[in-house]
């Protein structure tokens, strides 16, 4: 009977975890925008636009009401990157290299803020990476991907993430 117990608790507890990575990794998101100066950034909206969501509407509710550089949110969610409109961030999940490489082509040079969690992706071209160490939150920037962005990123934020400068594959 303990061992089942010490099972369900198991999963109750890993769970809770994941979700609040989950919700960290959201709300970050939104508080990297604040040290990233856009290029001719006149839309009425700040936009967040999810790729192969998988967060369910935890990026919804985060937002729901909340301003970015003094704009209102607006979330949008997409499955294809060829739906991608408009947009301040893309943030991208769950997908393979070679979807990772056309993405970053597509993207380079719209003065987008491209985020992910996928392992390497800062080497590969991504602006940011977030990750996690002994569960802490940690950010990865390739500084060559903002520039190619036109997107400016404040020391204070370069300051407390490990910066990827060389060449792009």
């Amino acid at each position: 009977m303990f061992k089942i117990i010490s099972i369900i608790l198991f999963f109750i507890i890993s769970l809770n975890a994941y979700e609040t990575e989950d919700k960290l990794k959201v709300v970050i998101v939104g508080k990297v925008a604040k040290y990233v100066t856009y290029k001719d950034n006149n839309l009425t909206n700040f936009t967040i636009t999810v790729l192969n969501n998988p967060f369910g509407n935890l990026f919804d509710s985060v937002y729901y009401n909340k301003k970015i550089k003094s704009k209102p949110v607006k979330i949008n969610y997409i499955k294809n990157i060829d739906d991608l409109n408009n947009t301040d961030i893309l943030y991208i999940s769950n997908v393979d290299n070679e979807e990772l490489s056309n993405i970053i082509q597509k993207t380079n040079g719209k003065n987008i803020l491209t985020v992910s969690d996928t392992r390497g992706f800062a080497q590969r071209g991504g602006v940011l990476q977030l990750y996690f160490v002994s569960q802490k939150l940690k950010l990865k920037i390739n500084l060559n991907s903002a520039k190619e962005q036109s997107l400016k990123i404040k020391s204070t934020l370069l300051r407390i993430s490990d910066v990827v400068e060389g060449d792009q594959p």
